[in-house]
């Protein structure tokens, strides 16, 4: 048995989500519409917190993103 915080899960959902429209051809912006915009807020916290495993995997998403040009943008 697991036990999965909501938090865990919305910050993977988002995770998720980010990873698959990385992967869209000639895709140039990326807009993430949440409700728990705290928690997006989390992805950018470079201090230790119980969600870092999350935040950490999308933050090497976006590095890629943006290493493949540097006008693309992510919206929250």
């Amino acid at each position: 048995m697991v036990n999965i915080t909501l938090t865990e899960a919305k910050l993977f959902t988002i995770r998720c989500r980010i990873n698959q429209a990385i992967h869209v051809d000639n895709i140039s912006c990326i807009i993430v519409i949440t409700n728990a915009i705290h928690l997006a807020r989390k992805i950018f916290d470079s201090f230790s917190h119980p969600y870092q495993i999350q935040s950490i995997t999308i933050v090497k998403d976006l590095r890629d993103f943006f290493q493949r040009n540097s006008n693309n943008s992510i919206v929250f």
